[in-house]
């Protein structure tokens, strides 16, 4: 089984985009395996890039779209902070089926990009790209400490 690195902000974004899939508490998705984690967000059998493009046409000031288990709008969205806590890699235990589906999962997401050639931290940094852009359309954004909200 494969202990690939996973970088500290990967790590916590993998936390944040499973609690916006499953809607449950942070401290819920933190609590499962990094596997587990992955393995739901994996599991979502929509395409986040195609998804977010189709929200992203259809919103205007007064018409958008809200994740049905978060209350938010555009001026007062839903965030969940980015919190990192270690500066080193993380090093999860990860089936190679999983490994394996992460890289179909990114070949959906992005066709143009050779999946197979890119360490594992980089596949997950696509796939939570394009999960978090779906997310940012149903007004839920990850942010960083130090970011400005707007209200």
């Amino acid at each position: 089984m494969p202990v690939p690195a996973v970088s500290p902000t990967n790590w916590q974004r993998t936390t944040i985009i499973c609690h916006f899939i499953m809607a449950t508490p942070v401290s819920v998705a933190s609590e499962l395996s990094f596997q587990d984690r992955l393995e739901t967000i994996l599991d979502h059998n929509k395409n986040f890039t195609d998804r977010a493009v189709a929200n992203e046409e259809k919103a205007t000031s007064t018409n958008y779209m809200t994740h049905s288990d978060f209350k938010a709008t555009p001026r007062r969205p839903y965030q969940q902070q980015l919190r990192v806590a270690r500066e080193k890699p993380h090093r999860p235990r990860v089936d190679d089926s999983v490994i394996s589906r992460l890289q179909t999962k990114v070949k959906q997401e992005k066709p143009s990009v050779p999946a197979e050639r890119l360490d594992f931290d980089d596949n997950l940094g696509i796939l939570l790209d394009a999960a978090e852009r779906y997310y940012r359309t149903l007004q839920c954004q990850i942010t960083e400490p130090d970011s400005q909200q707007c209200n």
